[in-house]
């Protein structure tokens, strides 16, 4: 089952020197707001929940849909690309909404 963007809650995350947020959902692509690119991401095999993957599209093994302010060019060019342990990392300990979201991005360009 797919959500509307809005209806999700989000918690930063840093990927490859890159603020983005993630859900443990799948969003519906078409309520994904203008200026943010969805991706999906997939965790590993062994059952540890790390993340090792990003495409824009995860059948096996879903991990979550990421959020980005800007395109992930290898995704965009390649369809997917891997991931280590030092290209993720958590930048938040509390969840936020869509809407805190582009408020924040908002007060930035301000």
């Amino acid at each position: 089952m797919r959500y509307h963007a809005e209806e999700l809650r989000y918690e930063r995350v840093r990927i490859f020197e890159k603020e983005a947020f993630i859900t443990c959902d799948r969003i519906q692509e078409d309520s994904v707001p203008e200026g943010l690119y969805q991706y999906e991401v997939r965790h590993d095999d062994d059952g540890f929940g790390n993340p090792v993957q990003i495409a824009e599209g995860i059948l096996v093994n879903f991990y979550g849909s990421l959020l980005c302010r800007e395109k992930l060019e290898d995704v965009e060019t390649q369809g997917t690309i891997y991931i280590s342990e030092e290209d993720w990392s958590w930048m938040s300990d509390r969840s936020i909404t869509l809407d805190e979201v582009l408020r924040r991005e908002t007060e930035e360009h301000l």
